[in-house]
């Protein structure tokens, strides 16, 4: 399965934007999330609810953040992403309900 990239926007105090907002795969892959614009005045700090089946690292000194998914069940996983800028850190919402977007989604 190839990468999948996800463009994230953040703006403060509290806008974020994920797109696509749902990342499918069908086997083992990657999920490659991308600060947007690549300069942005933030990094990434950690992605948040995903269960064990999701490892995730932190890239280029937190402009990117790549989760690997072993694929070992599939069904609709809700996540939030924590990100931080000159004011702190900023953690998207809502939880972990994996009946709105953002989600990894595994057919």
């Amino acid at each position: 399965m190839p990468d999948i990239t996800v463009q994230v926007t953040f703006t403060d105090p509290n806008t974020f934007s994920f797109d696509p907002p749902i990342a499918s795969l069908n086997a083992a892959g990657k999920i490659i999330f991308q600060r947007k614009p690549a300069g942005a005045a933030w990094t990434f700090v950690s992605i948040n609810n995903l269960p064990g089946q999701f490892t995730w690292r932190l890239k280029g000194n937190g402009s990117e953040l790549e989760v690997d998914d072993a694929f070992t069940s599939t069904g609709e996983f809700g996540y939030n992403v924590t990100v931080h800028d000159a004011s702190g850190d900023h953690t998207s919402g809502p939880t972990a309900q994996a009946t709105v977007p953002p989600m990894i989604m595994n057919l």
